[in-house]
């Protein structure tokens, strides 16, 4: 797995609502203090448990993974839901009217999940009372329902058809010590239906890295240091774990070292590792795991968004191999594949709808990337020119642009470039006070939003960009942004702020107005712009 650098590290996540209303980041922490039996702290997360050093790379260092770091923030329909885990309530904030009200959650209500399906529906883990709760915003009021989970959950995963929740905890997540006897292997299912039952607590395989569900809702999986498990959720008597698929033909090979991504469907597991040629296609189903065989070291596997095909980059051959699917598990030798001739590319961020992806590096500095055509037979591929080394790249919805993040490039404490990937066009790169924070980008594809941040010298700001005029407006923010994202709604994007009353600042995407609402729990009022 490409590594997650420490750079943006006001971008936390979901959880990094919490502290805009008045608690610290690591306020955010699940409960609970996991210590080895020797009461050290022998195991702070690492997946080198066996004692054996990571493996050598003589060559760059490894691809940065940036934009793992930029999560969605917490918004259904038209709502913005904010938590608080020092008052046990929840805030939500309707982004057209920006009217803000708040409602009872249970004990320290930290890691929120938007529910999808149409209907303002959002879920809250309570780390401090072990449960969750689900509002659900009607015409007339608020249904509330709590769930009780097991203990230190931490994230979650929600089917596409808003069904089914998994809570579980991701080791990454957790900053308590503990030692390799603390598994993390519980998992609670939910039924969020009208008609659901009691959660179910589920054991999977050891330290789970991701869960996720099929696209037909029908069953999840959790992808563990021990392989795939796999999860009915119609099984008779209720959710049931009924197997445990291997991805490894050695069982005591290192899964730190490795990058696991299943397709939509559930069919098949793909697999990379630091270091190694070969891409494994594992079938969920049938458990064949057939190796790929590329021409050296593949630094970055991703998947199209219909799963219909994995691009993989070996960066040592500036080469970039097309593998369809589900056609390579048998047939391993049969791919598109391309050399970026005088180019260094060593990651892949593939643009909506799975036409295109762009291909750059940030283990060296390097002031361009290359966009890939993925419909083209050969495939064709153009060279991009920048004004600044890349460190991430986010292809807009509509797969028309794209929004670049660059490493501090001295006058300026950070950069980012916007990009007409369809049409050629000269990029426009903006030097930013202060470096980035988080990056969310409209559906539509039309719309960017960024937020930079500067606690020594108390510059914080959010910037518009708009496709395909490539304008930028800048507004000043009053207090430390923590997250940031789009209302589809409402066509509001908005940042939540660090501050001890709960703030958040509403930008119009289409007149470009900024409003800002403080105090969700006591008297909210707006103000315009960015005032305190």
């Amino acid at each position: 797995m490409r590594r997650t650098i420490g750079i943006l590290v006001g971008v936390l996540g979901a959880g990094a609502l919490f502290a805009g209303c008045g608690a610290s980041a690591d306020s955010a922490a699940p409960s609970g203090d996991y210590r080895s039996d020797a009461g050290t702290a022998t195991d702070t997360g690492s997946f080198y448990d066996t004692g054996t050093p990571p493996p050598v790379d003589t060559g760059p260092p490894p691809e940065k993974e940036v934009e793992s770091s930029y999560r969605s923030p917490v918004a259904t329909g038209r709502t913005v839901w904010i938590a608080n885990p020092k008052s046990g309530r929840v805030a939500f904030v309707d982004a057209t009217t920006l009217d803000a009200k708040v409602v009872e959650a249970g004990n320290g209500p930290t890691f929120m999940a938007a529910v999808p399906g149409g209907d303002d529906v959002a879920l809250v883990l309570n780390v401090l009372s072990d449960d969750a709760t689900m509002f659900r915003r009607t015409d007339v009021g608020m249904d509330v329902k709590t769930f009780k989970t097991h203990h230190a959950a931490n994230a979650w995963g929600v089917s596409g058809d808003g069904h089914w929740a998994i809570a579980w905890t991701d080791v990454k997540a957790v900053t308590t010590p503990y030692g390799k006897t603390v598994g993390f292997q519980d998992l609670t299912v939910i039924d969020l239906s009208a008609k659901g039952g009691p959660p179910i607590i589920l054991a999977v395989g050891y330290r789970p890295v991701s869960v996720g569900f099929t696209k037909d809702g029908k069953r999840a999986f959790a992808v563990t240091q021990d392989g795939v498990s796999i999860i009915d959720l119609f099984a008779p008597g209720g959710p049931l774990v009924v197997k445990n698929v291997p991805i490894s033909d050695d069982p005591l090979a290192d899964p730190g070292t490795r990058d696991v991504s299943v397709t939509p469907d559930g069919a098949y597991a793909l697999i990379r590792r630091d270091g190694d040629a070969a891409v494994t296609i594992v079938s969920l189903e049938t458990e064949v795991r057939t190796k790929v065989t590329l021409s050296g070291p593949v630094t970055d596997l991703d998947l199209v968004e219909d799963g219909s095909k994995a691009i993989a980059v070996v960066r040592e051959k500036a080469e970039v191999f097309v593998l369809p699917i589900p056609g390579i598990a048998t047939k391993p030798t049969e791919f598109a594949s391309v050399t970026i001739t005088g180019e260094t590319v060593g990651s892949v961020s593939i643009a909506g709808g799975g036409a295109s992806a762009v291909l750059y590096t940030n283990a060296v500095a390097a002031e361009r990337f290359t966009v890939l055509r993925l419909d083209t037979t050969p495939l064709s591929y153009r060279v991009q020119k920048l004004y600044a080394p890349v460190l991430g790249v986010f292809p807009t919805g509509d797969a028309q642009a794209a929004v670049v993040l660059h490493d501090k490039t001295a006058p300026k404490a950070g950069a980012f470039s916007l990009v007409p990937i369809s049409t050629g066009l000269p990029a426009k790169i903006v030097g930013t006070d202060a470096p980035l924070t988080a990056v969310a980008l409209a559906k539509a594809g039309d719309r960017a939003i960024l937020t930079e941040r500067d606690d020594a010298k108390a510059i914080y700001g959010a910037y518009l960009a708009r496709f395909p005029s490539l304008s930028v407006d800048r507004f000043p923010l009053a207090s430390p942004p923590i997250a940031a994202g789009v209302v589809e709604g409402s066509r509001r994007a908005w940042i939540a702020q660090q501050h001890t009353e709960g703030r958040i600042t509403f930008i119009d995407l289409e007149k470009g107005e900024a409003r800002t609402l403080t105090g969700f729990e006591l008297s909210a009022r707006v103000v315009d712009g960015s005032k305190p």
